[in-house]
């Protein structure tokens, strides 16, 4: 069998699984590239101009989470869930393309710089909602991805 994924001087993985470096790559690109889309190029419709300052600013912690879980519904779903979800693969590929090198706090940092990007960004566009709480979230998805990763890749390699 031939090894396109080991790099010279690095020693195989056990029993020779692993997934190369370009293609985690890859798919990371991408999933940054969709992650950019959604949360920048998109503009809720119904709200066809600039939003004031205090309509499109949250920096009171867990004031939004608080609310998703209490009320459900789109709140819970889209807001708590979707921005855990979201950067659940970030965490995963940190895991990935670091290696033994990588630690949880890697991907932990790895969300929030890309959150904060994103919501700081999304401020400065004056088109969307600017929320600690995404941060908090895409920090915590993130760090789970990084999680279920390590578990996923304990349970291949000793299968």
């Amino acid at each position: 069998m031939v090894r396109l994924d080991r790099r010279p001087g690095h020693p195989p993985t056990p029993q020779g699984r692993r997934w190369p470096r370009s293609i985690v790559v890859a798919l990371l690109s991408a999933h940054v590239f969709v992650f950019l889309a959604l949360t920048l190029a998109y503009s809720n419709p119904a709200t066809p101009g600039p939003l004031p300052h205090a309509h499109r600013l949250n920096l009171r912690p867990f004031r939004n989470i608080a609310h998703g879980v209490v009320h459900g519904g789109d709140s819970l779903r889209v807001n708590v869930i979707g921005n855990v979800v979201v950067t659940l693969p970030l965490g995963a590929a940190i895991l990935v393309l670091g290696g033994s090198r990588a630690r949880l706090r890697h991907a932990a940092l790895a969300g929030l710089a890309l959150s904060a990007t994103v919501e700081t960004l999304q401020f400065w566009s004056q088109r969307r909602f600017t929320d600690v709480d995404d941060v908090i979230l895409n920090t915590l998805g993130a760090a789970l991805g990084f999680l279920a990763a390590a578990v996923f890749r304990r349970a291949w390699r000793h299968s």
